[in-house]
């Protein structure tokens, strides 16, 4: 038992700290590559372009309109599956800041998913911005019926 040297507690901490640097450096590469591929969803650039034409939402968010990042661990409002997909996205202006809800559908889970309905919810109103007719509420949607975070 002489021959095994102990470990000094500061080398311990050390080791402790350069993990949890590590882990929490990984933690955030991993959070933005997943934000980066859900700004690259067609249908999320599309609402975009949509929310930016759109005079009711220019007149109610006020130029020019910033985008936040989407709740990742919010899956009641964001999710995408086999043939619908939901994001909640937090938007902001120079009047006012709320949420843009932008659903979309595809027929098969090899189809590029197409724009259903925007909905953009403020503080004292929601105003729909697009509505293709195409988005069903189901029992099988993640979404409960018009619910905003």
């Amino acid at each position: 038992m002489g021959s095994l040297n102990r470990v000094r507690l500061s080398t311990l901490v050390q080791i402790a700290a350069g993990g949890l640097i590590a882990g929490s450096t990984a933690l955030y590469l991993a959070q933005k590559s997943v934000q980066k591929k859900v700004r690259a969803l067609p249908h999320y650039a599309e609402s975009l372009r949509i929310v930016a034409e759109h005079e009711k939402a220019k007149e109610a968010l006020g130029p020019p309109i910033e985008l936040g990042t989407v709740d990742l661990s919010d899956r009641l409002h964001n999710y995408v599956d086999k043939t619908t997909s939901t994001l909640m996205v937090p938007v902001t202006g120079s009047i006012a800041a709320g949420f843009m809800q932008v659903r979309a559908v595809r027929d098969s889970p090899t189809d590029t998913f197409a724009t259903a309905q925007i909905k953009l919810y403020l503080d004292e109103e929601v105003v729909t911005i697009y509505d293709t007719g195409a988005w069903r509420e189901t029992s099988s949607s993640n979404t409960t019926a018009g619910a905003a975070p």
